[in-house]
């Protein structure tokens, strides 16, 4: 179907006050309100920490931490809870270090999930206090 070039391209209302280009990722926020901004950022930082979550649970299922933990300790002692006479020094080496990277890989994650919980917060109180209200007026239904 050829296309006439004498009609205009259709217009349509702009759903929001934002101008810019919707797609882009730094459109021109001054024209919305401080509320709207505020409002705004909470969702798009919402938003990116539920990707982070859904990313740790996917993590955190590919590891049963309870199980590897006590298969790795298991070989370090006998049926009556004691040290093995004999036990090779390199595994106990090798499980140690294994189980240390373990604990910092869940301590890098636990320092961004508390680094994103005081972001959110502070955007909360943010918008509470644009809209007026305390914390504890507001309920949160899931």
């Amino acid at each position: 179907m050829p296309e006439d070039d004498n009609v205009p391209p259709p217009r349509r209302e702009r759903i929001g006050p934002i101008e810019g280009h919707p797609v882009t990722t730094h459109p021109d926020l001054d024209k919305l309100p401080p509320h709207q901004r505020a409002l705004r950022q909470a969702a798009i930082k919402e938003f990116k920490a539920k990707k982070v979550r859904k990313y740790v649970e996917r993590q955190v299922s590919y590891i049963n931490t309870n199980a590897r933990v006590a298969e790795g300790i298991r070989f370090l002692f006998d049926e009556h809870g004691q040290p093995p006479a004999n036990a090779p020094l390199e595994d106990v080496i090798e499980e140690r270090r294994r189980i240390e990277h373990e604990i910092r890989w869940f301590e890098a994650i636990l320092i961004e999930l508390r680094d994103r919980l005081v972001k959110v917060r502070e955007i909360e109180d943010m918008s509470l206090d644009m809209l007026g209200t305390d914390a504890g007026d507001v309920e949160v239904t899931r």
